[in-house]
C-alpha cells in the first residue's frame, strides 16, 4: 500500500524541481528533497543502491544551494540526475 505513494511522490517532487528551477525558488527543491525521501531510503535498502540511495534527496539540497547562489546551470545538472534516476526506475517497472 505505501508503494502507491512512490510514484505520486516522485513525479510531484519532479514537476516542483522544475517550477523551482524555471522561478528560481531554492524552498520548492528542499520541498521535493523531502518528497524524494521516501523512495531514497527504500532504494537504499536494496543490495544494488546500498548507501548511494541516499544521495538522491542531497542532489536537489544542492541544487537549491546552487540555485541560491545564481548557479542555475548547476542545479540543472543536479536535478537531471534525479530525472535520470525515476526515468530509470519507471522504465524497469514498465518493462517487468
Amino acid at each position: 500500500m505505501i508503494q502507491i505513494l512512490f510514484w505520486p511522490c516522485m513525479l510531484v517532487s519532479l514537476f516542483l524541481a522544475v517550477i523551482a528551477i524555471c522561478f528560481r525558488r531554492p524552498k520548492y527543491l528542499v520541498i521535493s528533497s523531502l518528497l524524494i525521501l521516501p523512495l531514497s531510503v527504500y532504494l537504499a535498502a536494496t543490495p544494488r543502491f546500498s548507501i548511494w540511495g541516499l544521495l538522491f534527496p542531497l542532489f536537489y539540497v544542492g541544487a537549491a544551494i546552487s540555485l541560491k547562489k545564481n548557479l542555475r546551470w548547476l542545479s540543472s545538472l543536479l536535478v537531471a540526475l534525479n530525472f535520470f534516476l525515476i526515468g530509470w526506475l519507471g522504465i524497469t517497472v514498465l518493462s517487468q
